[in-house]
């Protein structure tokens, strides 16, 4: 049986459908109101200033899981298993009475940026952050975060350290994957190794074509590393954040696959 919300408390009245968002501080809202937002089983009422959401039932979550709604709210954890749980909002939507939900544990993501002007000051990082931001949408979490110039000792060293130190889930690149002679990203992702997925890197530059016909000439590639999957991506901010919408409903079944924590892929397509 799917888990279902069965109820909200702390709106009078207590509307069916919410919006869930935020604000420009991270203050969670409901229906332009802040509130502190609550996840709880069967049961019970909110507290003046909460916002309280009942479910049917869920499985032990710790700090950092995420809850994937129906429709497209996602919320995090922001404290441990004991009900109720406090919530940020990862991704703002509509939340309606009978959505059904999922528990996604979180995934650890890092992000590295390649820039020559980056790296030394002479241009603010906007990519990046765009991309920490997008990661949450499919429950991964940045816990790493670089910015190197255009070289492939730098990447590579980097991306070391994360796929076999850190050992990420998932590793977000973003800038040189272009033309020029200082373009190297992709170069440096495969000396490393590892195993390309050719299908991740053909559906960006086809799907974001459409919109731009010059992201075919994006190099853009995707490698698993044992558990890790590194992606990189075109280095501005509107091209890598829509690089990574376009494929974003399949990496999270992607990533399951490698950590073993999913289904595999042999059913039909």
């Amino acid at each position: 049986m799917k888990k279902r919300v069965l109820g909200f408390s702390g709106l009078e009245p207590e509307y069916p459908v919410v919006f869930i968002h935020e604000n420009s501080e991270k203050i969670p809202l409901v229906n332009g109101k802040r509130f502190e937002i609550h996840l709880q089983g069967p049961g019970g009422r909110a507290n003046e200033g909460n916002f309280l959401i009942r479910v049917s039932d869920f499985d032990t979550m710790y700090p950092g899981d995420f809850v994937s709604f129906s429709g497209g709210v996602i919320l995090q954890s922001a404290t441990d298993h004991t009900e109720p749980l406090r919530m940020m909002v990862s991704s703002r939507g509509f939340l309606s009475v009978s959505s059904t939900f999922e528990i996604w544990q979180r995934l650890q993501a890092g992000i590295l940026t390649v820039s020559d002007k980056g790296s030394h000051g002479e241009r603010v990082d906007t990519s990046g952050p765009a991309l920490e931001a997008a990661a949450n949408a499919i429950g991964a979490s940045t816990s790493q975060r670089s910015i190197v110039p255009d070289e492939i000792s730098a990447i590579k060293e980097v991306l070391n350290e994360w796929i076999f130190q850190k050992k990420l889930d998932l590793i977000l690149v973003t800038g040189g994957t272009g033309l020029s002679s200082r373009d190297v990203t992709p170069e440096a992702i495969r000396t490393l190794g590892g195993k390309e997925v050719p299908g991740i890197g053909e559906y960006m530059r086809w799907k974001t074509s459409f919109e731009n016909e010059r992201s075919i000439l994006s190099r853009s590639l995707a490698v698993a590393f044992g558990n890790t999957l590194v992606i990189s991506l075109p280095g501005s901010e509107r091209g890598s954040v829509q690089c990574f919408n376009s494929v974003a409903p399949v990496l999270r079944h992607a990533l399951e696959i490698l950590s073993g924590r999913g289904a595999d892929c042999g059913k039909p397509h």
